[in-house]
């Protein structure tokens, strides 16, 4: 969730590195209805094209930097489709807002400043934090727990946070994890006379995956979803521990974008009365109890 929600953007400094990076396509691999299409054809959906009148049409850049198994990752039929949570509902957002929508890839680090300087106009969804909300806003829908990743049989017997102690975790650049919860655990450690925990920063969740299956770090700490697919994936990984996290992840839209995050908002709730959103948690992983009423924040 991110969304650990990692995943994302685009150079601060260079506009050219987002038009150089390839594009993916936006295309429906779930099986859920309503569908992208049943959405178009929407009363409710019909309303809010005649009510942002100025999205219809129009192309939105979708940022994408690494990615999160079950949010957003390439197709294994056709790697040049991106699918996932995040996918299935850009997909029906912009069906019911009468947009299109387009991904590009870059680093995860600069994904905030990419959207804020309008090189994009909405991301993935990532943890509402209140940092984050200095300089961006969301239309949040889900709340969040963290799950882990570790080498299979878990060599070093880490079965929950307090076992962090000593161990070396994998975190984004960026990220929730290694922000705050891994630097709050490594203080807790110190507190209680034990060795702190080691970070090792990575640029996006590929390479923390990586970090784990090489041993440089111990556990990869990410969404739930995530971590379970995660390991499904891949045999040399399991899914351990989990965390619960008092924070909602949603997708970041510019503070001074006001339609966008409006039109996002509306085109949301209709998702969700639909229980279109429900579903499609459970079809990806992350489980439908996750849901909440969609808010604006920030």
């Amino acid at each position: 969730m991110k969304f650990a929600r990692t995943a994302l953007l685009i150079s601060g400094l260079s506009g050219s590195l987002l038009a150089g990076l390839s594009s993916a396509h936006a295309a429906s691999t779930d099986p859920i209805t309503p569908t992208a299409s049943d959405f178009a054809a929407m009363a409710q959906c019909k309303t809010l094209q005649t009510k942002y009148p100025s999205l219809k049409g129009k192309d939105l850049v979708v940022g994408l930097g690494g990615y999160t198994k079950g949010f957003e990752a390439p197709s294994k039929k056709d790697p040049s489709i991106i699918e996932g949570l995040d996918p299935s509902l850009f997909e029906r957002i912009s069906s019911c807002l009468g947009a299109k929508h387009s991904y590009q890839s870059g680093s995860f680090n600069v994904l905030l400043t990419s959207i804020s300087s309008g090189r994009a106009d909405i991301g993935p969804m990532l943890y509402v934090t209140e940092e984050r909300m200095k300089q961006i806003a969301f239309v949040a829908s889900m709340q969040v727990q963290d799950g882990s990743v570790l080498a299979q049989g878990n060599p070093k017997k880490i079965n929950s946070v307090d076992d962090l102690c000593g161990k070396t975790v994998a975190a984004a650049a960026g990220s929730y994890e290694a922000n705050k919860l891994v630097p709050e655990q490594s203080a807790k450690c110190s507190a209680a006379g034990k060795p702190e925990v080691s970070m090792l920063m990575v640029q996006n969740t590929d390479n923390s995956i990586q970090a784990v299956k090489s041993g440089r770090a111990d556990v990869y700490l990410t969404e739930a979803g995530s971590a379970i697919a995660i390991a499904k994936a891949d045999k040399s990984l399991q899914s351990g521990f989990t965390v619960d996290l008092p924070i909602m992840v949603g997708f970041p839209i510019a503070k001074d974008n006001a339609t966008l995050r409006a039109a996002v908002l509306d085109a949301m709730k209709v998702i969700q009365e639909s229980g279109a959103q429900k579903k499609l948690l459970d079809y990806w992983g992350q489980g439908s109890a996750a849901e909440r009423p969609v808010v604006a924040r920030g």
